[in-house]
């Protein structure tokens, strides 16, 4: 025991600090286990993934966030799609209509409660290849379904695998980045997946009118293959236990059992310990309580907003479903500007704090600018949806869009990093739990949307939307910047340091 503390004070960011597999083996199997050297050469040693040149860490953040571009094109490529899927398919009731596009969302907020915990087990690569492929399978055999039921099950299933990078992004950010270079670094991360909701439904209209709607599925798992291939030659493991493990196992110079040798009991207990921790963090953490009401609401309206965005142009505009697609343009310009605002105004303002604070960061730097994302999303939604309604001219609309999704944005990328610096220890997990939160709320929302919008209206619906998620964030950033360090400090899984 001695000498794994004489390791951990050594080199500050091993296995005992930040891997789940190492502390809960030493945790289990304190008395038996003799003590170990480190593996590695140095502090800072250059296979370390935290010190790994700056190429390779941009490389391994680029793979992974190509695979997140996939995964939200799939969920909203079918939109303009509906009439052919439905003749096809034979689907008559607007209900079952829901279900082929939310269905998928399912699978995507649960999933992450398994596989980021595994991540923590078995290293990153091996579960991003493994649930890629599942995703893959399953999004080609929603091509070639020919009933509901069958897309039904296909779109639930492929939604397990296609969450796979959303769900180990924390972990990922947390293996390679240090707290002033995280939030460029996941801003350029949720770029590719931020754009997918708003780029799907324009290459969805453009390939079932131009090819078939069965293309959408197998072109995207055609891409999904693509990339597994790409990280299978060349995505190194991020995970430091794993590489650790790794290692000793090359060098055979430690007779301390691992993981995979230890007795089938302390095994399974680790596994449990792992697969718990997010149901635990979400039932008993207050922080990651808050942050996935703010995610659900925010995401569910996101979704919504959507939904009915072909409707306004359609409706309202008189516009056919491959040119009013082309208004979603607006949206994703909104992201790209909400990437540049998120990503340097996110780490300027969390070292100019760190550095009033005496050099010593917070995870609650993080919070001034996602003031100005809470802002923006009411603003946004209430400049489209009234613009809309009076049918005024098309650009004004798309101005409201623009507003809205650099809002969705900035929130989007605070969220995750002040969670990241918050649980980076375990990082995966924590952020497992918002996906959850902001998966079932975008599928589930969607469900109510003509009913509110039939109702209301276009105005009078979005200022509903835009008041719900003004009043939530507003509390949410308030309990984060004055309550958050106090709440960090009761919770065991925090870091056990400021950043």
């Amino acid at each position: 025991m001695e000498g794994s503390q004489a390791v951990t004070q050594a080199f500050p960011h091993t296995s005992l600090e930040k891997g789940s597999i190492s502390a809960d083996v030493e945790r289990l199997n304190v008395d038996t286990l003799p003590a170990e050297q480190s593996v590695w050469r140095a502090a800072d040693d250059a296979q370390r993934p935290m010190y790994w040149p700056r190429p390779r860490k941009w490389a391994a953040t680029m793979i992974l966030s190509t695979f997140s571009f996939l995964q939200p094109l799939t969920e909203t490529m079918l939109a303009p799609a509906e009439k052919q899927i439905s003749n096809d398919l034979h689907i008559s009731e607007a209900y079952q209509w829901l279900l082929v596009n939310s269905l998928i969302l399912v699978g995507v907020g649960l999933s992450p409660l398994l596989l980021a915990p595994l991540s923590e087990v078995y290293g990153r690569k091996p579960i991003l290849i493994v649930a890629s492929t599942i995703f893959v399978i399953w999004n080609a055999a929603c091509g070639a379904s020919n009933t509901l039921g069958q897309i039904l099950a296909f779109r639930l299933l492929s939604g397990f695998g296609a969450s796979v990078a959303d769900a180990l992004a924390g972990g990922l950010m947390s293996d390679l980045w240090d707290a002033e270079e995280r939030g460029r670094a996941f801003a350029f991360y949720m770029a590719a997946p931020l754009l997918g909701p708003a780029l799907g439904p324009i290459l969805g209209a453009f390939i079932s009118e131009g090819i078939h709607w069965r293309w959408i599925f197998w072109i995207t798992s055609i891409a999904s293959v693509v990339v597994i291939a790409i990280a299978i030659i060349f995505l190194h493991e991020t995970y430091e236990p794993r590489i650790e493990h790794l290692r000793r196992l090359a060098d055979k110079s430690s007779s301390k059992s691992t993981v995979s040798s230890q007795s089938p009991k302390v095994f399974l207990e680790i596994m449990r310990a792992n697969l718990q921790r997010p149901f635990r963090m979400l039932g008993t953490q207050i922080i990651i309580q808050l942050l996935a009401a703010y995610m659900a609401l925010l995401y569910g309206t996101m979704f919504l907003f959507l939904f009915m965005y072909p409707l306004l142009w359609t409706e309202q505009y008189g516009e056919s479903v491959s040119i009013g697609s082309l208004n979603y343009i607006s949206f994703a310009l909104g992201l790209i500007l909400g990437v540049n605002i998120a990503g340097h105004l996110n780490d300027y303002v969390y070292r100019r704090l760190k550095a009033r604070n005496h050099g010593v960061g917070r995870p609650e730097f993080r919070v001034p600018p996602m003031i100005i994302g809470t802002a923006l999303v009411p603003i946004g939604l209430i400049w489209w949806g009234w613009t809309g309604q009076a049918k005024l001219h098309w650009i004004l609309p798309n101005i409201g869009s623009f507003i809205l999704g650099t809002g969705v944005y900035v929130c989007s990328g605070c969220v995750s990093v002040y969670t990241i610096d918050a649980y980076s220890r375990y990082a995966a997990s924590a952020v497992s739990t918002n996906l959850v939160a902001r998966s079932l709320a975008a599928a589930f929302f969607p469900l109510f949307a003509p009913y509110l919008f039939n109702s209301l209206g276009f105005g009078l619906g979005a200022t509903v939307l835009a008041s719900a998620f003004a009043v939530l964030g507003t509390t949410v950033v308030c309990i984060l910047w004055f309550f958050g360090e106090s709440l960090r400090a009761r919770s065991p899984y925090c870091a056990a340091g400021n950043a």
